[in-house]
């Protein structure tokens, strides 16, 4: 594998710092000369996050160099970004919402295609969480994009996911919260963030965007991959974004949508029966699932004609 930094400028004030990964097959063979490969751009999930998928709070936590290492094995060239306004990227995070990420991402995959060794044609996106609500957009705006794959998805709006955390949370803890205290504690807790949302602009439009509208644009192949155990988006919205994406593809000639949904994992693709977010931290295993990376790299070699 060889790794190359890169800058991707965005706009006047907005550039991406980055790695691209290349396969062995697809180093120099001349001067200035590369063997044509296809290309995957990852795509991070909610807040600000390093080009590896990083957690200041998890150590040995870096899921994207994971899954770049096994796509670049493959035979793709890989894509990976420091998020705007984090690590060497310029830009500011604050204030940025979906659509912006979405704008990233967009540039990412143009500036993608103007690469000598890159294949135009087969562009893919791996987006997890919020990441995978941009690799909709981005794909619903750019039918040129090959395939998708999405990790822990959600198909609701934020809002209505924001909703179901807080009664998961409240439910367990039965000290804490009486079963006759918990429908004051969601009500105050509920136009508490509703107030957050008028002030905060990246919450204000996660609140509103529904997921299976984006969905109804999109017609490329995707892949969708949720965690039995993940405690931040319910697995079932895996299968609720696919009649999404089915829908659409039947109006395109039936293209692939495909589930699979693993055991024992969480929302960080993680080995992790409980699937607790305040128990990450307690977690030995912290690199994601190898079956989840087999069957991203599996589905993109099928749908990008590597096998």
């Amino acid at each position: 594998m060889h790794d190359a930094d890169v800058v991707i400028v965005v706009d006047a004030s907005t550039s991406l710092a980055g790695t691209l990964s290349w396969p062995a097959a697809a180093r120099s063979t001349g001067r200035d000369r590369r063997a044509v490969v296809p290309a995957v751009l990852l795509i991070a999930g909610s807040g600000p996050q390093d080009r590896d998928g990083a957690r200041a709070e998890l150590p040995g936590y870096a899921p994207w160099r994971d899954f770049a290492a096994a796509l670049v094995a493959a035979g793709f060239a890989v894509l990976r970004v420091d998020d705007r306004g984090t690590g060497a990227s310029r830009g500011q995070f604050a204030g940025a919402t979906t659509d912006d990420f979405g704008r990233d991402a967009a540039a990412a995959v143009a500036w993608l295609r103007r690469q000598p060794g890159v294949d135009g044609r087969r562009i893919a996106l791996v987006g997890h969480s919020e990441g995978a609500v941009v690799a909709l957009l981005t794909a619903a705006a750019d039918p040129g994009v090959r395939a998708l794959v999405l990790l822990g998805a959600p198909s609701r709006s934020g809002r209505e996911i924001a909703r179901w955390q807080r009664q998961q949370l409240v439910s367990s803890d039965l000290a804490r919260w009486p079963a006759t205290e918990r429908r004051a504690v969601l009500a105050a807790a509920e136009s508490e963030a509703e107030q957050m949302a008028e002030r905060d602009p990246w919450l204000r439009r996660w609140f509103a965007l529904d997921p299976r509208a984006v969905a109804a644009q999109v017609r490329q192949p995707a892949l969708l991959v949720h965690g039995e155990s993940d405690r931040q988006v319910p697995p079932e919205q895996a299968d609720e974004l696919a009649a999404a994406l089915r829908a659409a593809a039947r109006r395109a000639a039936g293209a692939e949508v495909a589930v699979q949904r693993v055991r024992d994992t969480d929302h960080l693709l993680l080995p992790d029966h409980d699937g607790d977010p305040q128990g990450y931290v307690r977690l030995a295993d912290r690199r994601p699932r190898a079956e989840i990376i087999a069957a991203t790299t599996r589905f993109l070699s099928v749908h990008m004609a590597l096998r």
